[in-house]
């Protein structure tokens, strides 16, 4: 009877660096380059979706000069907490709380322009690594206007974040039909993303009347369904619009944890 080998502690430990813990989870941070490009609105209906299908999520809001989702979702249970990205120490809580609580997905409001910073984030508190270690992957979505600046930051992103995230880039078509984003169409970022497994999602426009209603009452979206300042043709005009959201967003089920 033939005896196996011992492996040696080199193999030991070449097989260790070489399993991946299982993925339990996803943090998810919104992004976009400066303000009005439908970054927060994207963070916003993200949000709903997850409350309304009770999927466990913890919410952050990053953007202190323009806090749209804690204004709007903080109501809805478990509400949205604050980071103060700009501040030593001001992200710890973000991955604290993976720890701690273990929800299925975080989702992560990043200012305006957060690119410019993101990196030095990411390296104090080791993010990448920690939530490998924790079962967490990370997808970027990237909320794109018509100017030249989203391209930059997403390039900005796809450069330091490389294979470590997934990505989902938002077309924002307030801003016009997917084919007028020619600046990101024609870019060798957009092929870059592609070879990453990027998918590609289209935020349907939503009337501007219905939009500055929304804003001035500080409701949800699906509040505003049911609210006695809304007609009946622009309650049925929200609902289609989350509808078109839900089924769009479907196709980045697993990157946004929605499976």
């Amino acid at each position: 009877m033939a005896v196996r080998a011992k492996p040696t502690a080199d193999q030991v430990q070449e097989k260790k660096s070489t399993q991946q813990p299982k993925t339990v989870g996803r943090l998810v941070l919104v992004t976009g380059d400066k303000g009005g490009t439908g970054k927060s609105v994207v963070a916003r209906i993200i949000l709903d979706i997850y409350r309304h299908r009770n999927i466990n999520c913890i919410a952050y809001e990053c953007d202190q000069s323009n806090p749209q989702l804690y204004r709007h979702y903080n109501k809805v249970q478990p509400g949205v907490s604050a980071l103060k990205l700009n501040q030593r120490g001001g992200a710890d809580a973000l991955q604290d709380d993976l720890k701690r609580l273990s929800p299925k997905v975080s989702l992560v409001d990043l200012p305006a322009g957060a690119a410019e910073y993101f990196e030095s984030v990411a390296k104090d508190i080791f993010l990448f690594q920690n939530a490998q270690r924790l079962g967490y992957r990370i997808t970027m979505v990237s909320v794109l206007g018509r100017l030249k600046d989203s391209v930059l930051q997403l390039k900005r992103l796809v450069d330091f974040c490389g294979d470590r995230v997934d990505y989902v880039v938002v077309k924002n078509l307030y801003w016009g039909d997917e084919n007028k984003f020619t600046r990101y169409n024609n870019s060798k970022v957009k092929q870059s993303v592609e070879a990453l497994g990027a998918i590609e999602l289209l935020l349907p426009e939503l009337y501007d009347d219905i939009f500055d209603l929304i804003d001035s009452k500080d409701l949800t979206f699906r509040e505003a369904l049911e609210h006695e300042d809304f007609s009946l043709s622009n309650q049925s005009r929200i609902f289609g619009w989350i509808d078109a959201v839900e089924s769009e967003f479907a196709k980045a089920a697993v990157q946004l944890g929605l499976e």
